[in-house]
């Protein structure tokens, strides 16, 4: 697999932020880094001090971002790691990651949703232990370096990887593909992807980045019994369910409700500036509030950064 020299990484994103224009989705976030220019990021509000708990049956640790540490009895997963202070050397995080990946010992499998800068990022990956898998959406094998994962696997929809018991499904979703910009083209619908974790009768959906699609995630709930659903709150438009290819707080309880979960882990908000989300709590406190109306709020799992929560 081949590796993007960190030159040309650099000069690549440069160069899209300048054709970018002032007005678009790109020069929004770049223009807010500039204007934090010097400024330190700062701490998150809880730091995982004890990565792996022991004995839960279920548990999570929300790192930031798309940043889940999962543990299924004795299994360990982490999801899009983004530990590092900026999405491709520019955009700064809001707030640093929770978690000091040091005091992992080590993990059982890496889950990549899709090719952009804030979930499939390099230097995190670096920073992991090797001795698990390392799964990434169709599409990406050119994107993926030798990191020295034990395997490395390249997944199609509803393609199985099963190690060990911990059984690693990919599942459609609706995003949208490209890590430069110029490649989408030619990716079209490849690059991205959910999962389903099952370990032991515990199962964990992760939903990566996604606009709300009911074909797609009632299809999920026929096919698993979920008990966990990870799920994006932002930063989709604040009409209806969301844009076509994130989700906004009411279409992430439509997932959660389509795939049949019994509870509902919020990510995806807080930690990077996407230029309609001057308000970082906005989506978090807009779920509360469409969860209590509909007498779901028992069953969000609504974790700050760097916090950790036994849900079994």
């Amino acid at each position: 697999m081949n590796k993007v020299p960190s030159y040309l990484h650099i000069s690549i994103i440069v160069f899209l932020f300048g054709l970018s224009g002032c007005s678009s989705y790109v020069q929004r976030i770049v223009m807010q880094s500039l204007g934090r220019i010097g400024e330190s990021v700062p701490a998150p509000p809880h730091m995982i001090t004890t990565p792996i708990l022991q004995n839960p049956t279920l548990a999570v640790s929300w790192v930031g971002h798309a940043t889940v540490l999962i543990q299924i009895h004795g299994k360990i997963i982490i999801t899009d790691p983004f530990l590092t202070n900026t999405m491709g050397f520019v955009a700064k995080r809001f707030v640093k990651s929770g978690l000091d990946p040091t005091l992992l010992p080590r993990v059982d499998a890496t889950l990549i949703s899709h090719i952009h800068l804030d979930h499939f990022d390099y230097g995190s990956l670096d920073m992991l232990p090797k001795n698990g898998i390392l799964a990434v959406p169709l599409g990406a094998a050119e994107y993926t370096p030798d990191f020295g994962f034990k395997e490395v696997y390249e997944m199609r929809p509803w393609q199985v990887v099963e190690r060990d018991g911990l059984r690693i499904t990919a599942v459609p979703v609706q995003h949208f593909t490209g890590r430069y910009g110029f490649d989408a083209a030619w990716l079209g619908s490849l690059g991205y992807t959910g999962y389903v974790i099952e370990f032991e009768g515990i199962a964990v959906f992760f939903g990566g980045d996604t606009g709300y699609n009911p074909e797609l995630f009632k299809e999920i709930g026929r096919r698993f019994k979920i008990d966990l659903a990870i799920v994006p709150i932002a930063p989709g438009s604040s009409g209806g369910l969301g844009s076509r290819i994130h989700a906004n707080p009411a279409g992430a309880l439509m997932i959660y409700k389509d795939v049949g979960a019994q509870y509902m882990m919020p990510m995806h908000f807080g930690t990077l500036f996407y230029g309609s989300d001057a308000n970082p709590n906005e989506p978090i406190n807009r779920l509360r509030e469409l969860a209590a109306k509909e007498g779901l709020s028992d069953k969000i799992v609504g974790l700050e950064i760097g916090e950790q929560r036994i849900v079994y």
